[in-house]
């Protein structure tokens, strides 16, 4: 794979960045988006404070997802399986395989999720963030819709 050749170097330090609070214990920070990239990756800083929801089991079929923990502790789920995941944990995802996470910790949790193709990505977490703006719960349709215009299908708890 060749990477694009951007037309300018971006530098952002920690806390820069375009971001969307989703509901009132998340925030997801674009790093890089797809369109600065050719489609080809996208790198989100995604920040849960104790007790945020994070992500319920769910698939891609083209995405490849990759989450790096940068503090805290976050709940993985990978396949059947459920980590701690803690500064430092790593977690590939290949497309078709089934992931979530959850921060179930008393801590701030902070990750870096990358995204292969990212396409538009930064997308589903626009949508995400106004579906839950001023406490509002989406219905199961307005959630559904909005995941599977961004490659995102829903599967049941293992």
């Amino acid at each position: 794979m060749t990477l694009p050749i951007s037309k300018s170097p971006k530098i952002l330090h920690k806390g820069e960045g375009r971001y969307v609070a989703i509901g009132d214990k998340s925030s997801c920070t674009f790093k890089v988006v797809g369109e600065e990239t050719s489609g080809q990756f996208g790198l989100f800083e995604f920040a849960m404070e104790p007790g945020a929801g994070g992500a319920k089991p769910h698939t891609h079929h083209r995405m490849t997802e990759i989450f790096y923990i940068l503090e805290g502790e976050v709940e993985l789920l990978a396949g059947d399986r459920k980590v701690t995941g803690r500064p430092g944990t790593l977690l590939l995802v290949p497309p078709d395989q089934v992931h979530g996470f959850v921060n179930s910790s008393t801590v701030r949790s902070v990750m870096l999720v990358m995204f292969c193709p990212a396409d538009r990505r930064e997308g589903y977490f626009e949508g995400l963030a106004e579906l839950t703006k001023d406490g509002r719960k989406p219905s199961r349709e307005e959630l559904l819709d909005l995941m599977r215009r961004y490659d995102q299908e829903p599967v049941d708890e293992p």
